[in-house]
């Protein structure tokens, strides 16, 4: 697989609303997957700045090359919306918006937004489609709300391990830890 990373945030600060599982399940994909481990983020350390490109956005101090464009692959599990995803403390304006990122440039290759609506489908090729992809493969995500629960980045790494593609992959974990009524996505170049 190469190298990955993950973050996850539970403690919100009043931000969003705090939630449970996402730890277990960051750490269960970055625990399970046969890959080099860079770096594993958790709540105050969790910054929406290391998925962002520096210069770009408002404010424009992301640190993408030091973190999630340093990796193949990042897994983040946490609060998400059509307009981006959610971090509990503001060391920016701890949301990452797809007009802030240009993954690929560097390293990425696949991230895992396992977050609510981060890929809707209404307008979705209008927020995610490029200038995002600078090399990136896949964003995986719901286009749906999804359940706060432990075991799907476990799964993922799981499948991935036993030589399943990316899309496949993803598509099997969430089908394990959904109900019909959840709606998973993904977006590829």
């Amino acid at each position: 697989m190469g190298s990955i990373g993950i973050e996850w945030v539970r403690q919100y600060h009043g931000l969003a609303g705090n939630l449970t599982n996402t730890k277990p399940q960051a750490e269960g994909f970055y625990n399970t997957l046969s890959a080099t481990r860079r770096f594993q983020w958790g709540d105050d350390l969790a910054w929406d700045r290391d998925f962002e490109q520096q210069g770009v956005g408002s404010p424009a101090s992301g640190t993408d090359t030091l973190w999630a464009d340093n990796v193949d692959m990042v897994f983040f599990s946490g609060h998400g919306s059509p307009s981006g995803f959610l971090f509990g403390v503001k060391t920016d304006d701890a949301k990452v918006k797809p007009t802030e990122v240009r993954w690929g440039d560097k390293e990425l290759e696949w991230i895992a937004l396992d977050a609510c609506n981060v890929l809707e489908a209404n307008g979705v090729f209008n927020r995610w489609g490029w200038p995002v992809f600078k090399g990136l493969h896949y964003i995986l995500g719901f286009h749906t709300t999804t359940g706060d629960e432990p075991d799907r980045g476990r799964l993922l790494a799981q499948y991935l391990n036993n030589g399943e593609t990316m899309r496949r992959a993803w598509i099997k974990c969430c089908q394990d830890t959904e109900g019909s009524d959840t709606q998973w996505a993904y977006l590829r170049a």
